[in-house]
């Protein structure tokens, strides 16, 4: 070939790339410099990347965030930011979609999401809350969010902000290509704004439908008399849990944690096709990528198989990493909520923190800060606190308390709490507060606390 239709193929396919997404002038999208840019946390070579890009993933453990589950995402996490101390705030999709994506909590926001009720005592988000994507929207951005949970929809009002929304039925597979079609479509006339696009992945929620070619380990089980791929045989065997031998026990947990691990394997595939193809029209260049959970997923650690149950960490330790091509990758270790999130782009991207936000950038806050979570659902009103090292969790119902030292105890088997105890006094001190709160905007009825006796 000439050189010159050389040259012409290849003007021609950066042209085509450059109309479909935003091309960096460099491999590594730094501009050609090795300035470091951004906040002292989050820090990038040469400029800070203009696009946004969140993946949240439904039901994803933080230790599933690993070779063997998640190989793609692995490595994608190793060339970023990650962090590595990260706590959900709540513990279902509705409540975590919710206050991450407000940067606040239900109580911040003054109306409860809460899993079971009635329309009366459980309302949807009211019409005019802001959002990311609100307030992204406001400063310019195009955006677009797809979902494939009905928890995070227009059913229930934490959509809000998002130019075009949808919520495809089918496989996740479907997720990326929809968001795709929706910037094409914004950019058509405004090809030069800025995009925020929200991709978010249900599986590996429950049942664990995942295709065999994931389920490693499953034929060296013996059968399952019920197929678990199916909601109701699932939900069915987690309930007679309790009533089984312990060889029954044993043997339903290793097959739901096979197929949960194969949902994960299945999101990972899913996830780096999409990742691959908007690579290479370059939609990855210029953008930053933030990678995070919703929730986790519970096997009887505490009691409880799924989620929605308690605040603990199978189910509410958070994954949240940031990637760009252009990334300065490193670790961040010190304590930071899913509310944390949003402050923290709209700080990078220069642009006012509302006070509507009542999480900070990270970086920004006093190490020793509570973490709070908090939900209402399977197990009714839980709340908690993680400070120094020591998570109290505190349940509504019967005023139960539950102290765990998370360093000693990273997964929270011993219960050392006494109400002599001076740390948790501490704790205490700083949640009642929030449960009071909390307990200022139940409507119509239950759940109401029960006091606990904390005796100095």
């Amino acid at each position: 070939m000439r050189r010159s239709a050389q040259v012409l193929i290849a003007v021609l396919a950066l042209s085509a790339c450059k109309r479909n997404g935003r091309c960096c002038d460099t491999p590594d999208c730094s501009g050609g410099s090795d300035k470091v840019v951004g906040s002292d946390v989050l820090q990038f070579r040469g400029r800070v990347p203009t696009n946004l890009l969140f993946v949240s993933i439904d039901t994803w453990r933080k230790d599933h965030l690993a070779k063997d589950t998640t190989p793609f995402l692995n490595r994608r996490a190793n060339e970023g930011l990650v962090l590595d101390n990260h706590q959900q705030c709540s513990n279902w999709t509705l409540g975590s979609m919710t206050c991450t994506l407000a940067g606040a909590f239900d109580t911040d926001r003054g109306h409860l999401t809460r899993l079971k009720g009635t329309d009366k005592n459980r309302p949807p988000i009211p019409q005019g809350t802001p959002f990311l994507a609100t307030w992204l929207g406001d400063s310019g951005y195009r955006t677009a969010g797809v979902t494939s949970n009905k928890f995070f929809s227009d059913k229930w009002g934490n959509d809000q902000g998002y130019e075009k929304f949808t919520n495809p039925p089918g496989e996740g597979k479907r997720t990326g290509p929809k968001g795709l079609s929706f910037l094409r479509k914004l950019l058509k006339k405004d090809e030069d704004a800025p995009w925020f696009l929200h991709l978010h992945y249900s599986e590996p929620h429950a049942p664990y439908e995942a295709k065999d070619k994931y389920l490693k380990g499953l034929d060296d089980l013996e059968p399952w008399p019920e197929n678990l791929a199916k909601k109701e045989m699932h939900y069915q065997s987690r309930a007679e849990w309790k009533d089984m031998s312990v060889g029954d026990q044993e043997l339903l947990e290793d097959h739901l944690r096979i197929r949960y691990a194969g949902g994960v394997r299945n999101t990972d595939e899913i996830v780096a096709d999409m990742w691959t193809d908007y690579d290479e029209k370059c939609w990855m260049d210029d953008t930053l990528v933030v990678v995070w959970n919703d929730h986790g997923e519970a096997f009887w650690e505490h009691g409880a198989q799924t989620h929605a149950y308690n605040l603990t960490g199978e189910e509410n330790d958070g994954i949240a990493f940031f990637w760009s091509k252009n990334i300065v990758p490193g670790r961040y270790d010190l304590p930071t909520s899913a509310v944390d999130l949003a402050p923290t782009l709209l700080d990078l991207y220069g642009l006012e923190i509302p006070d509507a936000i009542t999480g900070l950038p990270i970086g920004s806050a006093d190490p020793e800060r509570g973490i709070l979570a908090g939900t209402i659902a399977r197990f009714g009103a839980i709340q908690s606190i993680t400070k120094n090292g020591y998570k109290l969790q505190y349940h509504w119902e019967d005023g139960g308390m539950r102290l765990w030292d998370r360093v000693a105890d990273p997964d929270e088997t011993e219960n050392i709490y006494n109400a002599r105890k001076s740390v948790a006094h501490e704790l205490w001190a700083e949640l009642e507060p929030e449960v009071q709160r909390m307990a200022d905007l139940v409507i119509n009825g239950s759940p109401e606390p029960v006091w606990p006796d904390v005796t100095p």
